[in-house]
C-alpha cells in the first residue's frame, strides 16, 4: 500500500510539472483567462482564480502554485493539478445540457469499477436511504438541487471553472439497494482526463461523507 501511493504522488508531481512546464510558454495569460471564463489576472494581483468543488484556488504564475483564495495555506497537489489542467485548456469550456458517464471518458469503461469505489460505493455506505442528511451535507459544495421525486434527489455542483457534475442518488428498498452516480457536464471531456474525472467524483463523493 505504501509503494502504491509512493508511486500515485510520483506520478501526480511529475504530472504537475509536465502541466507548469505547458503553462510556461503560455503567449497571453489574460487571454487564456477570458477563453475559460475566469477572471482577468490583472483584477486579482496577477494571480488566476480556479474553484475546484466550491473552493476558489489561486494560481500564481510563474510556478503556478497553488493557495486557496485568501488564505497562506497550499491546496492539496490533486486540486493543483485538476487548476493546471483547466487552464491548459486551449479551447471555450462552454457548459451545456448534455451529460457523460465516467465511461465516456477514454478508458472510462476499463476503469469503471475502480471509479465506483473511490467514488460512489463509500457514499452509498454512509449514507444509506437518508436522503435529507445527504441534501444538508451537499450545502458543502454550494450545490444546486434539482427538483425530483421524495425517494431521489439530484444536484449539481459546480466542480472546476465551469464545469459542473451532477450526483443522482436513489434511496433503496425491499428490492433495490441505494444506487448513486456522478454525471459530468459533457464540456469536460475538453479538460479533463479519465483520472481527472475520477478525481473530482471522488472529491465530491468523499466530501459528503
Amino acid at each position: 500500500m505504501t509503494t502504491t501511493l509512493s508511486h500515485q504522488k510520483q506520478a501526480e508531481a511529475l504530472a504537475i510539472e509536465l502541466a507548469v512546464a505547458q503553462l510556461s510558454t503560455l503567449a497571453d495569460l489574460p487571454a487564456r483567462c477570458a477563453l475559460l471564463g475566469l477572471p482577468n489576472p490583472a483584477a486579482t494581483r496577477g494571480q488566476v482564480l480556479i474553484t475546484v468543488l466550491g473552493r476558489p484556488l489561486a494560481l500564481q504564475p510563474p510556478a503556478f502554485t497553488a493557495r486557496y483564495a485568501g488564505s497562506d495555506r497550499e491546496s492539496k497537489p490533486a486540486e493543483r493539478l485538476l487548476a493546471l489542467h483547466y487552464l491548459a485548456c486551449e479551447t471555450p469550456v462552454t457548459p451545456d445540457e448534455r451529460w457523460l458517464t465516467f465511461r465516456d471518458f477514454p478508458g472510462g469503461a476499463f476503469y469503471w469499477q475502480p471509479f465506483c469505489a473511490r467514488s460512489v460505493q463509500p457514499l452509498i455506505q454512509a449514507i444509506g436511504n437518508d436522503i435529507a442528511r445527504l441534501q444538508e451535507r451537499l450545502t458543502r459544495f454550494a450545490a444546486t438541487i434539482v427538483d425530483g421525486p421524495a425517494d431521489a434527489l439530484t444536484a449539481r455542483v459546480t466542480a472546476l471553472g465551469r464545469i459542473e457534475l451532477q450526483l443522482v442518488y436513489r434511496s433503496g428498498d425491499e428490492e433495490f439497494p441505494p444506487a448513486a452516480d456522478v454525471l459530468f457536464n459533457a464540456c469536460a471531456r475538453r479538460v479533463c482526463c479519465a483520472e481527472d474525472a475520477a478525481a473530482l467524483a471522488s472529491r465530491l463523493c468523499l466530501g459528503l461523507l
